[in-house]
C-alpha cells in the first residue's frame, strides 16, 4: 500500500511540475509579447479574422464573436502605452509560479509523509492481552 501511495505521489508531483513549467513558459512568452508591442499587432490581426459560419451551427452568434474581436482590439489600443509596463510586470510572474510550485510540492510531500506514517501504524497488529 505504501508503494502505491508513493507512486501516486510521484505521478502527482510530475503533473504538478509539468503544469508549473507550462504556466511559467506561457507567462514568460506572453510577457515578452506584450513588452515588445507585438500584442497590438496580434490583436489587430485577430480582429481581421472573419467569423466562421459554422459557429452558428453550435449556437454561437457570429455578431457576438465579432463584438468580442472589436472589444479586444479596443482594449489593446486603449492600453498601448501601458503594454511595456504590463509586459515587464508579467516577468515577476515566472518566479511566483515556481514559489507556488515549491509550496504545493511541500504540501504534497507533507501529506504523503503523514499518509505513510498512518499506513505504517494501521498495518501493525494490536497486541493481544
Amino acid at each position: 500500500m505504501k508503494v502505491a501511495l508513493w507512486l501516486l505521489v510521484v505521478v502527482l508531483a510530475a503533473l504538478w511540475t509539468g503544469g508549473a513549467a507550462l504556466t511559467a513558459f506561457v507567462a514568460q512568452a506572453v510577457g515578452l509579447l506584450i513588452a515588445s508591442g507585438g500584442a497590438t499587432d496580434l490583436g489587430q490581426a485577430a480582429a481581421q479574422v472573419p467569423v466562421p459560419a459554422w459557429l452558428a451551427l453550435w449556437g454561437i452568434d457570429p455578431a457576438w464573436v465579432r463584438g468580442l474581436q472589436e472589444t479586444l482590439l479596443w482594449v489593446l489600443q486603449a492600453f498601448v502605452d501601458l503594454l511595456p509596463w504590463i509586459g515587464s510586470a508579467l516577468g515577476y510572474l515566472v518566479p511566483l509560479v515556481w514559489v507556488l510550485w515549491a509550496i504545493g510540492l511541500f504540501v504534497l510531500l507533507l501529506l504523503a509523509g503523514a499518509a505513510h506514517v498512518f499506513l505504517g501504524r494501521r498495518g501493525r497488529a494490536a497486541p493481544v492481552p
